[in-house]
């Protein structure tokens, strides 16, 4: 009959130790993205000038080509400086 008890004492003991030791969770580091907004400025904002054709002729046709072609040119360095607001790659 002693022998049947330290056999169970010992089983239960066996049995309450196999369990491992609970450790406390290491804290995790969380990188949190935030996105700021930034206003443009009004510089940036300004409309592209239109230019019309002061008369029907074909020197009057080159000059307002070469004008619109500067003008794409101001507006799309406008664009690039705003793409650069964002962080954005400008092509």
């Amino acid at each position: 009959m002693i022998r049947v008890a330290v056999i169970t004492a010992t089983l239960g003991l066996v049995a309450c130790q196999s369990k491992p030791p609970v450790l406390p969770e290491v804290p995790k580091t969380v990188t949190v993205v935030v996105e700021k907004y930034v206003s443009v400025p009004d510089d940036l904002t300004a409309e592209c000038p239109e230019y019309e054709p002061r008369e029907q002729s074909y020197n009057e046709a080159k000059r307002l080509a070469l004008i619109r072609l500067e003008s794409i040119q101001a507006c799309n360095k406008q664009l690039a400086r705003i793409r650069a607001l964002s962080g954005e790659k400008t092509p």
